[in-house]
């Protein structure tokens, strides 16, 4: 019996995205990404064992072309005419209010224009494909719809912005990365990969930072100096604001930090590098 069947004979069972949690509904799956929800309520009891033996003997659903493609389960990429491409990743936790998660997921595409796929690759998590990349300055209002998406249906919502992409076969390896950078980093209701690399690199090579770490660095006023003028773009007046000190004050801890261990961190490369290892001591990542 096909799914088709299944839904003329339970005309009001749903299709959704994810199985049910729910102990009043049976979830079968027709393919990776759909699953018909069948309220059990009012079934017989015939009709409960049939439903039984039709899930536990139905085979694992076939994963969807674009899924496929860029989790490497297949080398061939579907058909796209775009001329670039940008994954946007996302985790989103439902509340026991909302389970939703196919009007969900529809939901978030209308967000964005050029949506060629969207789709869940677990039960709280996937990605949208969009031929239409948005750029980092969109990261402020992306927060406020994600904060009204998340209040319609009561869920917590995390995106990841990836990278543009001119060529179709870069999408797997740009996905396996970004992955890695979204599971890894994610704090903020919406990351950037320019934004989780330092972070990731901190996290991954903790150990060879470590070593590479002076010991002045392991001091809290000096990590707090460093990020103060990481977070300022080396912003001399700014720090100084944000850490309350008199501008003077911080000029001569920058010349003392580079009289003890050689950085000038009114120089970008020494500051992006001390700023590293700072995020590599312990409990800074």
């Amino acid at each position: 019996m096909d799914g088709q069947q299944l839904q003329q004979l339970y005309p009001q069972a749903t299709v959704q995205s994810a199985p049910s949690d729910q102990t009043n509904v049976i979830s079968v799956a027709l393919t990776a990404n759909k699953f018909l929800w069948i309220d059990t309520t009012n079934l017989n009891q015939r009709e409960l064992v049939l439903l039984a033996l039709l899930t536990t003997k139905q085979t694992a659903p076939t994963t969807d072309a674009w899924s496929a493609f860029l989790t490497c389960e297949s080398a061939t990429a579907p058909q796209a005419t775009a001329k670039c491409f940008q994954l946007l990743h996302f985790q989103v936790r439902f509340t026991d209010d909302s389970q939703h998660h196919s009007q969900w997921l529809t939901a978030l595409a209308g967000l964005f224009d050029g949506v060629i796929h969207s789709a869940f690759t677990s039960k709280n998590a996937g990605y949208l494909l969009l031929s239409n990349p948005i750029g980092a300055s969109s990261q402020p209002d992306l927060s406020s719809l994600l904060d009204l998406l998340d209040n319609d249906f009561y869920t917590n919502t995390h995106l990841f912005i990836g990278s543009r992409q001119p060529a179709v076969t870069n999408l797997p390896a740009a996905y396996a990365f970004e992955q890695q950078l979204f599971h890894q980093t994610h704090k903020q209701a919406v990351g950037k990969l320019s934004s989780s690399l330092l972070p990731y690199l901190a996290t991954t090579h903790r150990q060879a930072l470590n070593g590479l770490t002076p010991d002045l660095l392991a001091d809290a006023d000096n990590r707090q100096l460093i990020a103060a003028l990481y977070q300022t773009q080396g912003n001399v007046r700014q720090a100084a604001a944000h850490l309350f000190l008199h501008r003077n004050t911080l000029l001569y801890r920058i010349d003392k930090l580079e009289r003890c261990s050689g950085f000038n961190l009114k120089d970008m490369d020494d500051l992006v590098y001390c700023y590293l290892l700072t995020l590599a001591q312990p409990n800074q990542t």
